[in-house]
């Protein structure tokens, strides 16, 4: 027995040696992905709270204002003999959801949640948090004291309780208010902290995996090394394993950042977008009920006569919707902004599907806009579009044509900016459907050219004509290998030195690994 053993031990201590790092490295690996992944999803599950929460205490803003309304326009209706049963509704809908929901940050409790479907919110254990929902308890206490007596009556209501409510409501009512706001803003904070905390320990396992992946890559680098006779056909091997490597690398990286940050804008645009609505009804309401006072109070009292004059009322009601208005076109514009940035940041995509390939390219150039407009001593870059508009959809890898178009029209770019100031830069981009079931993409630019030296080696593998530093080589070299490799197309490229390039594509509108034939 002990004869085998050591018969085989010397195998053993080979394989131990030949192996360890690989062992080594994997249960590293293996430990990092565990160390992130469950502070992952603990601070995940904290910030959807906090999401939760954030978005009542939002709405409890709302609500405030809302009962605040409601009792003045329970006033004017009751002083012009109006109908009220539709008031009275709204305000006992807006207590009731106040009440439930203040509540539920005091103690914890499900509660109707914006889409009016039932939602847990935990009791608030933070302090400033707790400290700021007893105040809003104590002046919501006596608040309920004055409005039960109003939501308990018939169809008449006593004025001299809806006075007294009215007149608590004037005192307390931004107080509440305010309460509310640093509610939302202290949550805010601690989401805030939370998401910085979850980014930390993302980049440390990022970068922990990262210093592993180095080191057992530089292993197996010196392994290859050891062998002479196969020196050339191992630097081919890694040069195209560097290639994948970092191509995989980089566009999952910058799917990733492009998905985080696509995250991070959308939360408080979902949060302002609907309550841009909101605001312009009630907004709307008050300017309707300032109008009703002014008919029905011809003389105002001197004081807010000269109140009125002091704000300008009347620029305020004209200025003020179109103010709403500018603001609901800037948050159109960034939801846009983040639909191009989320379908762009969809890089992990394996499967085949048929997309609009306008519809892709519009999606870079609004990714890529900020490097298209105005630049100090450089205008801004005219872009000119001519799409066949029978264009048939493309059944391709979503995210990897999405990557050539950004490598090439950033190259077009690349190319412009240093062309000089007085030659107005134009990108030209232009589709057609060509014979064969095949698609056609020109992209075209006005810039310095390529030398005619250069034009033959644009798709090898690390050659660059920019200075170090300012490219890798990688970007015509991958477009190649995804257009002609992996979707059986074709890509080509003209220059002339002063007058610019044009790139052109070919990629075959249906999808056949077996069907590779010249176009």
């Amino acid at each position: 027995m002990m004869k085998k053993f050591n018969q085989y031990l010397p195998q053993y201590n080979l394989w131990l040696s030949k192996y360890r790092i690989i062992l080594l490295s994997s249960t590293l690996f293996l430990s990092f992905d565990i160390g992130v992944l469950i502070p992952n999803f603990i601070i995940s599950s904290q910030l959807q709270e906090d999401a939760v929460i954030i978005n009542l205490a939002g709405r409890q803003r709302m609500l405030s204002q809302r009962i605040a309304k409601t009792l003045l326009q329970l006033q004017v209706a009751q002083t012009l003999n109006l109908p009220t049963a539709a008031t009275k509704e709204e305000l006992i809908k807006a207590f009731n959801k106040f009440d439930e929901t203040l509540t539920g940050f005091s103690s914890g409790k499900i509660v109707t949640g914006s889409d009016e479907k039932p939602v847990f919110i935990k009791k608030l254990e933070e302090e400033k948090s707790k400290e700021l929902v007893t105040q809003a308890q104590a002046i919501w206490n006596m608040y309920r004291v004055k409005i039960t007596p109003i939501i308990l009556s018939g169809t008449q209501i006593s004025p001299p309780v809806l006075t007294e409510a009215v007149i608590y409501s004037s005192e307390n009512n931004i107080k509440l208010l305010n309460l509310m706001n640093d509610l939302t803003t202290e949550y805010q904070n601690i989401a805030n902290q939370r998401a910085h905390r979850l980014q930390i320990i993302q980049i440390t396992g990022l970068v922990m995996a990262l210093t592993n992946f180095f080191i057992l890559l530089s292993q197996s680098l010196k392994k290859l090394t050891d062998s002479d006779t196969q020196m050339a056909e191992t630097l081919k091997q890694l040069e195209t394993t560097q290639l994948q490597l970092i191509q995989k690398e980089k566009m999952s990286s910058l799917g990733q950042l492009v998905a985080g940050i696509a995250h991070e804008i959308n939360n408080p645009i979902n949060f302002i977008s609907p309550n841009i609505n909101h605001a312009h009804k009630y907004i709307s309401e008050l300017l309707e009920l300032i109008e009703l006072y002014q008919k029905y109070y011809l003389e105002p009292i001197p004081e807010i006569d000269e109140f009125i004059q002091l704000i300008d009322l009347d620029f305020l009601q004209s200025d003020l919707p179109e103010l709403l208005k500018s603001m609901k076109n800037g948050t159109i514009r960034i939801q846009q902004i983040v639909l191009s940035l989320r379908s762009f940041s969809r890089l992990n995509e394996a499967e085949l599907k048929k997309i609009d390939i306008h519809e892709s390219i519009d999606n870079i150039l609004i990714i890529l806009q900020n490097r298209l407009s105005y630049k100090l001593n450089q205008p801004n870059i005219e872009i000119i579009k001519e799409y066949d508009k029978l264009l048939p959809l493309i059944e391709c890898y979503t995210a990897k044509i999405n990557q050539v178009l950004l490598n090439i029209i950033s190259n077009a770019i690349d190319f412009l900016e240093i062309t000089p100031s007085h030659i107005n830069p134009k990108i030209s981009i232009t589709t057609k459907f060509i014979k064969n079931n095949y698609v056609l993409i020109c992209i075209a630019d006005n810039g310095i050219g390529i030398p005619l030296e250069n034009q033959q080696r644009i798709f090898d593998p690390f050659f660059t004509t920019k200075p170090v530093g300012q490219g890798t080589g990688l970007g015509l070299s991958i477009s190649y290998k995804i257009i002609v490799e992996e979707h059986h197309g074709q890509i080509s490229c003209s220059s002339t030195s002063g007058e610019g390039t044009e790139v052109q594509l070919k990629i075959p509108i249906v999808y056949s690994p077996d069907n590779f034939r010249k176009i």
